[in-house]
């Protein structure tokens, strides 16, 4: 790999590194991707994507793949502790948007992102077990350097015209631009979270919130695929504000 050269590397294989490897490659700017995990997996549990994402998204050609697996949800509303409902809004299509929101679990949503990327960069191009530990630039480019994780035995270099850091809280690219910022900082919420299937609530396409400032609970359903089934493959949140002493 030493003294190989792309027009542009990309530090991190996560959902922001996908996209960004798919919308440079829509413009014709040849890149590679970098992931510091050995492989990459359907990690996590339920997000969403707004409309002015799905927009984008819908751009790079990905809607459909997204339709097959996502929810589109209809409203979002908050309920008090004994069941009313205090405020509702319409979300995606329902609120008049031209595309949906979609309510999915993270790791089927990364899944489409890798395989479109695959197909589209070549394989070759999308390369795991890489870590970013350092990089080196003139005028002209930049040489990103990379070690195994789990080993710290290097993996080489590589020299691109430019070098984006994609790859996540813990930033090597972020700690040596930024090397005082320091740790993140706990917000005082505490989040657990998780999914379980069941019989659907609403109109299975619906977020619901209910609880207070400090303690509150979400779930919305992820999942096509058990909707069709009759189910609701349900993505929840029960979060709790805990002081830093505590947490």
């Amino acid at each position: 790999m030493t003294g190989e050269k792309t027009r542009g590397i990309i530090a991190g294989g996560g959902l922001v590194g996908l996209t960004l490897a798919l919308a440079l490659n829509r413009k014709g700017i040849p890149v590679k991707v970098f992931e510091s995990v050995r492989e990459i997996k359907p990690l996590g549990v339920g997000i969403n994507l707004l409309p002015h994402s799905v927009q984008n998204l819908a751009k790079l050609g990905l809607l459909e793949e997204i339709e097959k697996v996502a929810i589109k949800t209809s409203s979002l509303a908050y309920y008090s502790e004994d069941g009313k409902i205090i405020w509702r809004e319409a979300r995606g299509l329902d609120a008049g948007y031209d595309v949906p929101q979609f309510s999915i679990h993270r790791g089927d949503f990364h899944m489409i992102l890798l395989n479109a990327a695959i197909d589209r960069l070549g394989p070759e191009n999308i390369i795991s077990g890489h870590h970013l530990s350092s990089f080196d630039q003139n005028d002209d480019s930049v040489t990103a350097h990379f070690v195994d994780r789990h080993s710290g035995a290097s993996c080489g270099q590589f020299t691109a015209e430019f070098l984006v850091g994609a790859d996540g809280i813990n930033s090597t690219l972020r700690q040596i631009f930024y090397p005082d910022e320091g740790p993140p900082k706990y917000s005082g919420q505490m989040l657990w979270r998780g999914v379980t299937e069941m019989d659907p609530f609403l109109d299975g396409r619906s977020m619901f919130m209910a609880g207070h400032n400090d303690l509150k609970l979400v779930a919305y359903p992820i999942r096509a695929e058990s909707a069709r089934r009759g189910k609701s493959y349900i993505n929840w949140i029960a979060e709790r504000r805990i002081p830093s002493d505590l947490a």
